[in-house]
């Protein structure tokens, strides 16, 4: 794997290199020095990682040509998983206001379980928002959530009732929310034959 050259401490100047290398073979060798400079908490790399975000909020960098830096710092904030790695992601998700694609929905959604200070209350919150695209988001990834049996009984029962009224007239989520409904369906008959099961011993 190709060893890189320190990145520049101007944050812009940083990012503009990672612009010119996302593409190139050397982004792989790139991003897992990142991982690691950000995980020790390397100042210099998290200061670009917040001006990332910043720039990735304002539009100035888009999903759309910019897929592999943005994916590669949500892979990144995922490596570290502490707390502070959490809020940016979430905080990022809660002030989105233009559209992202559902593919970088998902894959933020995907990666969530992964973080220990997972806050499911919060989820619960951004999918009852009334703006669509950060309710998709809460929807994706409590469905997620449910599908790695990370939710308590208590939250797969509320969310068994919020996703069978639930509607999203601007993101597509009926097969997701389908095939969740089943799960909880089938966890729910399943308990039942396990009571009576244990009624009838």
């Amino acid at each position: 794997m190709q060893k890189l050259g320190s990145l520049p401490t101007s944050p812009s100047e940083a990012i503009d290199l990672l612009k010119s290398e996302m593409d190139q073979p050397v982004w792989e060798s790139r991003l897992l020095d990142l991982m690691k400079l950000a995980a020790d908490g390397d100042k210099n790399t998290w200061t670009m990682i917040y001006q990332i975000i910043r720039e990735a909020d304002s539009g100035r960098l888009s999903w759309g040509y910019h897929k592999s830096l943005l994916s590669g710092m949500v892979y990144l904030l995922s490596y570290v998983g502490d707390s502070k790695s959490y809020r940016v992601l979430l905080n990022y998700v809660k002030s989105l206001d233009r559209a992202i694609p559902i593919g970088a929905m998902e894959l933020i959604s995907d990666l969530l379980p992964t973080f220990a200070e997972l806050d499911i209350r919060e989820l619960f919150t951004i999918a009852s928002n009334v703006d669509e695209l950060k309710s998709a988001f809460g929807i994706l990834a409590l469905c997620k959530l449910n599908m790695e049996n990370r939710l308590s009984d208590d939250e797969k029962e509320k969310l068994k009732d919020f996703l069978s009224t639930y509607k999203n007239y601007k993101y597509y989520l009926t097969d997701t929310i389908e095939i969740t409904l089943e799960q909880l369906n089938e966890t729910d008959a399943s308990d039942m034959l396990s009571e009576l099961d244990g009624i009838f011993q």
